[in-house]
């Protein structure tokens, strides 16, 4: 098979980028000195007493930073460790096929490891402080990720090995990139306080750390020009090599993905439940959700949700959430709520000392000036009211003075499609005796929530009716205890087809325009030669 338009074979043009990138990889190992940095990674595989003293205090001062929940101290004991250096030189014995180097390197983690996990476990046991930081559950659950930035920082660490260039800095970073030494040490924790899986997890983070960072640094040392034959003793062939470390990988992967598909679920899960919870209790001026925690339980969840509000969250609410979450998440779901009350609206400035003590006495206060404050409390009252109804508006207030020795009456007029029911007429009386200070009797009365529905010649809604429905957007956010009612005209045959027309124009803007679900809008017929809609519970 040839290129399109062209005699070159692929097997040609792939041999000839493969010469033109292997003169390439000449050019810049040229300057490389490969004797010098086998002698310095090889002498990086004796376990000398200056070696054990550095893993053990490095390991002590990563527990300690573990334990205390301190991000610096941990990162301090990455940059003390000297466990990169036979790591570094167990990737270049398998690019060598230097058996006797990845033996000496292999003996030398082996006892890192030993060495860390003992110590870490004794001061552990020995630690008045032994509850699980947030540090210390971070290293407990790796996945792929994990596994790709310690592949990435292994690159970058075997490149300034080999090229001396930035080799300070760089270290350094992959240091505290891989971070090898705070999970040996959640290994000891976890051993030292008996908690078996927790050090599985920071076993399996340190091995995955281990394995990457061999598998990257062997890629860029072969990539260099490292071979069998700078060896004192290569046993395996290149391919031989590459098997291994493949096998390895694979194996290594398999848990990491599924920690990775594990974490992913819960992600979506958090999202899924906390989309329920806001849609539910984020009301405007009146809660709002602040703090979300999952748990499993006996096959389902344990919701604990943190809510501020002006006013407590009854059973009913509660018990509607629950129901929904266990459709949603398809487990039995329980809600426990945390409600804390606060004040809507902003704090009063202090009042002036002038204000307090008046330098004149005041008038004496006529019938007149009553009435007038007991309007102005009123209006307070109902504003107050209307914060907690919102979207729906307080049309008017009113009050009535009787006689003397019977309450007084207040009329609130709601535009609003349903009436109040007993529970919410009780709440609106309490309020707005609270503002006036005396016991009322009230009236609620509704009128529409909307206008009339209009449209142009082409059956489309007018600007005037869209901006009319856009509180219905806020409805179907705020709860999911309600239905749409479109009421159209009553049709003869002459104007059948074009009430048709314009209902399923308003109904299709009320689901894609607004957002309501097509179960909730329900079409009814009307006296009127008008269209309304009506929002009801």
């Amino acid at each position: 098979m040839t290129t399109e338009g062209h005699g070159v074979s692929y097997s040609t043009m792939w041999k000839y980028l493969s010469a033109r990138f292997s003169r390439y990889v000449d050019t810049k190992t040229s300057d490389i000195d490969h004797k010098n940095v086998i002698s310095d990674l090889a002498g990086r595989t004796e376990l000398s007493g200056s070696y054990i003293s550095s893993i053990v205090l490095s390991n002590l001062i990563a527990l300690f930073g573990l334990l205390i929940n301190s991000v610096a101290v941990v990162i301090g004991a990455m940059l003390i460790s000297p466990l990169m250096g036979p790591i570094f030189s167990l990737g270049l014995a398998f690019a060598l096929g230097d058996l006797a180097l990845s033996r000496r390197a292999v003996r030398n983690i082996a006892y890192s490891v030993g060495i860390a996990v003992f110590v870490a476990a004794l001061f552990t046991l020995l630690s008045p402080l032994k509850g699980a930081t947030h540090e210390i559950l971070s290293r407990t659950r790796p996945n792929i990720y994990d596994l790709l930035i310690a592949t990435f920082a292994g690159t970058a660490g075997a490149l300034a090995l080999c090229t001396r260039k930035n080799y300070l800095f760089t270290t350094t970073g992959v240091a505290v990139a891989t971070a090898v030494i705070p999970p040996l040490s959640v290994v000891g924790y976890g051993v030292g306080t008996w908690q078996l899986g927790m050090a599985a997890g920071g076993f399996l983070l340190f091995f995955t750390n281990l394995v990457a960072i061999v598998i990257s640094s062997n890629f860029v040392f072969y990539l260099l020009r490292f071979r069998g034959s700078m060896a004192e003793d290569p046993r395996y062939t290149a391919r031989r090599r590459f098997q291994i470390l493949g096998t390895v990988l694979v194996i290594i992967s398999i848990p990491l993905v599924v920690t990775l598909v594990k974490d992913i679920r819960k992600v979506k899960l958090t999202g899924r439940i906390e989309g329920i919870l806001k849609a539910h209790l984020n009301r405007l001026q009146h809660t709002r959700l602040t703090r979300v925690s999952i748990a499993r339980e006996d096959g389902g969840y344990v919701v604990t949700a943190s809510i501020n509000t002006v006013k407590y969250v009854d059973s009913e609410v509660q018990k509607d959430v629950e129901k929904e979450l266990t459709a949603r998440i398809g487990r039995p779901a329980k809600l426990e709520l945390e409600q804390i009350i606060v004040r809507s609206g902003t704090i009063e400035p202090p009042t002036p000392l002038s204000a307090i003590i008046p330098a004149v006495a005041p008038a004496p206060e006529t019938l007149a000036t009553l009435r007038a404050k007991a309007v102005a409390r009123l209006g307070e009252g109902c504003r107050e009211i209307e914060a907690f109804i919102t979207p729906y508006k307080i049309s008017d207030c009113s009050i009535t003075f009787s006689e003397k020795n019977k309450p007084i009456g207040v009329t609130v007029t709601i535009a609003r499609d349903y009436p109040s029911d007993p529970r919410e007429l009780k709440w609106l009386t309490a309020v707005l005796e609270k503002s006036l200070g005396e016991k009322l009797e009230l009236t609620v009365a509704t009128i529409p929530f909307l206008p009339p529905i209009t449209f142009s010649d082409k059956d489309v809604i007018d600007d005037d009716s869209r901006k009319a429905m856009e509180p219905l957007k806020q409805i179907a956010a705020q709860t999911s205890d309600y239905r749409i009612e479109v009421e159209r005209p009553m049709a003869n045959h002459r104007s059948d087809s074009r009430t048709k027309n314009r209902t399923l124009n308003l109904k299709e803007y009320l689901v894609k325009e607004l957002g309501i679900p097509a179960q909730r809008v329900e079409t009814v017929s009307g006296r009127k030669d008008q269209f309304r809609v009506r929002v009801t519970n």
